[in-house]
């Protein structure tokens, strides 16, 4: 008799479990909208002069949405609010292009990996030709909260010290103004600031603080997502797409053209 109440316990919870993990799915196909956390910064999410979203991780959204008749709805978020924001059900899943780390296994669920992103520093420090030569009393580096480079920069160097920043923005506001000498922050971003400056900035060179595999992330217990996330995932890898969408935006920098304000149409004579 006990083993039959303990039994059915089990399933009911089971039972439980499962429409929950059902339930952002089928709540997105009811709106007929994918709610989307995205983390703004170039070049996986931002906007366009006329206010358009773009990016790589727009991108994949966007396909992802298409692919399954909906529409993306894209909800801005912080490295430091996201997994909150997902687990209050602002969004049905995180597209940041987010590395899978220890710290946030523990609070969501992650796709199969759709990408991966070597970590590294840029710096105005001319002279520095590798890690080691930034790793010294009185070197300050930048990062941003949330984010592996932060804990990654702390224990590759030690003896510098490490500031860590709200968002990416004021990080950069940080480098540009010198109260940092170098800047951690995965790939393309610390290449993407040094071509943007080439005099002033250089990409450290040698291997990178890491390299990352960066996934979706789903609420704790989402099934059906995870399901549905991982099947497409290995679809989109197969036909070329999410290579593609790498090559694009993470290999050049073609698309920093839709980001120059369009000129007005001259006026009629």
């Amino acid at each position: 008799m006990r083993h039959a109440l303990v039994t059915g316990a089990i399933l009911g919870l089971t039972l439980l479990a499962g429409s929950a993990a059902a339930q952002s799915v089928d709540a997105a196909l009811a709106r007929g909208t994918l709610k989307v956390c995205i983390v703004e910064g170039a070049p996986y999410a931002l906007k366009t002069p006329r206010g358009q979203w773009i990016g790589h991780e727009i991108d994949v959204a966007e396909r992802l949405a298409s692919d399954f008749g909906l529409a993306p709805e894209f909800v801005p978020v912080t490295y430091a609010d996201m997994m909150t924001r997902l687990a209050g059900r602002d969004c049905d899943l995180i597209a940041a292009s987010l590395a899978i780390e220890p710290d946030r296994l523990r609070q969501a669920w992650f796709t199969t990996p759709y990408g991966e992103s070597d970590v590294g520093v840029v710096t105005t420090r001319k002279d520095a030709a590798a890690l080691a030569d930034l790793d010294k009393a009185g070197v300050t580096i930048g990062a941003v909260t949330g984010t592996p480079a932060a804990d990654l920069a702390k224990a590759r160097l030690p003896l510098a010290t490490i500031e860590v920043f709200p968002d990416l923005i004021a990080a950069e506001r940080a480098l540009d103004g010198g109260a940092v000498a170098g800047l951690a922050y995965k790939a393309p971003i610390p290449r993407l600031i040094a071509v943007k400056a080439p005099a002033k900035y250089v990409v450290v060179g040698g291997d990178p603080l890491a390299r990352t595999a960066d996934a979706f992330a789903v609420r704790k217990g989402d099934t059906d997502m995870l399901n549905l996330l991982n099947g497409w995932v290995e679809a989109r890898r197969r036909d070329g797409f999410l290579a593609r969408t790498d090559a694009y935006w993470l290999t050049t920098l073609d698309w920093m053209e839709r980001l120059k304000p369009r000129a007005a149409p001259a006026a009629a004579k």
